[in-house]
């Protein structure tokens, strides 16, 4: 698949043949080492500069050792480093279920994989939306893990502090599990979750017809929890400082972690991945110690919307539906997007959390901007839960989407 899939590494690659996702296809991001092979992460410079990985990452091989057969890696932005869904040097996926319109990124190859029915799962990272944005964009079932809760030995980072392994489904049971064999055993007992919270102020950060098919779909949702609450944010001013503060944080350390081979091999990249590399080497101690004051602040807030794991956080994935390509104004409008999309999926990035989006709702375009027709984008929402709730959270997905069957896949907002 043009865009999808990368040209080096194995097409059909099978270790056992029994376990739990035997018969399973399995689509790789290009940063996850496989032993014999190199990978790209994104940049040719990186192909060339680096050898074959010596062992294969540990999660990988976890899902080879349950049977899974890996068809192939998968293409991502360049280093990792954008949500886009676009790189300068091998091209864009194509969002399989919005044909000319971009699938997110930086994990676009394993989400299009899926989307396209090619894959089951689909391997990705997520660091500062790269599982999350294109799970949106392409209408899958995502999750974002806690920091630090399943190893990324083999993983070739970006930010150490903020990356986290994180997997695509077109079904929640798949998703499900995927996390039974690569969530630590000692972190797969579930809690039940009572408590159902909405915040408007966060809500508001989607664009109208997406806070309007989440406002039509919460009665059906309350039906769901024992408690449904509204929550006001305490700080709406610290709220709109959350791009800002993931920024600087994740700047520095790409900065501590690449910093030695940008320098040295000076790799090309696009224009505004470019700029962000320059910005995160030059991002000061005194950014710095702003930044992570912010950050202890807004833990502390989730704290209080969260405070403890029978709760669950409701809020918008991503500020919009997919972004159409090909145009100069389509271009400047990611840009825009980017800062917009940072301050949502820096909510649960920033303290920690797992997030898992459910593609429960599309919202139903017409006008303009689609040349007069009637275009349904893939679209829903996410839930967070406090850090290392994972599998609490991966099992209130699948129950919640059994119990709505026949109300999911519902279309808002046809103008």
């Amino acid at each position: 698949m043009k865009g999808v899939f990368c040209e080096h590494g194995p097409r059909s690659l099978t270790l056992s043949d029994s376990g739990p996702l035997t018969g399973v296809r399995l689509a790789v991001k290009d940063l996850f080492q496989l032993k014999g092979e190199k990978n790209t992460a994104g940049s040719p410079e990186w192909f060339n500069t680096h050898p074959p990985a010596n062992k294969t990452a540990l999660s990988l091989q976890q899902l080879l050792e349950a049977g899974s057969t890996f068809i192939g890696f998968t293409l991502l932005d360049e280093l990792a480093y954008s949500m886009q869904g676009s790189n300068l040097h091998y091209g864009s996926a194509d969002n399989p279920k919005l044909p000319g319109y971009f699938c997110g990124g930086s994990s676009m190859g394993s989400a299009a994989a899926v989307a396209s029915g090619t894959a089951d799962i689909g391997l990705g990272t997520d660091t500062g939306g790269s599982v999350r944005v294109p799970a949106s964009y392409c209408g899958l079932f995502g999750i974002r893990t806690s920091h630090s809760l399943i190893p990324t030995d083999g993983v070739i980072g970006l930010a150490p502090c903020f990356d986290t392994v994180g997997w695509f489904s077109q079904t929640p049971s798949l998703l499900v599990d995927v996390g039974k064999i690569l969530i630590p055993s000692q972190h797969l007992s579930t809690n039940k979750v009572t408590r159902l919270v909405i915040c408007p102020e966060i809500s508001q950060l989607a664009d109208t017809p997406i806070q309007a098919a989440i406002q039509e779909f919460i009665p059906t949702l309350n039906n769901q929890f024992p408690i449904c609450e509204i929550k006001h944010l305490s700080d709406i001013e610290l709220l709109g400082e959350l791009a800002g503060v993931f920024r600087i944080l994740q700047g520095r350390a790409i900065a501590n972690t690449h910093g030695d081979w940008l320098r040295k091999y000076r790799p090309v990249f696009s224009e505004d991945i470019a700029t962000r590399i320059t910005m995160a080497l030059s991002i000061t101690d005194d950014e710095i110690s702003w930044a992570n004051e912010k950050r202890q602040q807004w833990c502390k807030l989730m704290e209080t919307l969260l405070p403890d794991n029978s709760s669950v956080l409701l809020v918008p994935t991503t500020p919009t539906t997919a972004i159409k390509k090909g145009t100069d104004s389509e271009s400047r409008k990611l840009q825009t997007n980017r800062q917009r999309l940072l301050g949502l999926t820096a909510i649960a990035g920033l303290w920690g959390a797992p997030q898992c989006h459910l593609p429960l709702f599309s919202i139903v375009e017409n006008g303009i901007n689609t040349g007069g027709k009637e275009i349904e984008k893939p679209s829903g929402f996410s839930l967070i839960m406090t850090p290392r709730s994972d599998f609490s959270l991966l099992s209130l997905v699948e129950q919640l989407t059994k119990s709505l069957e026949g109300i999911a896949g519902s279309t808002y907002g046809a103008t």
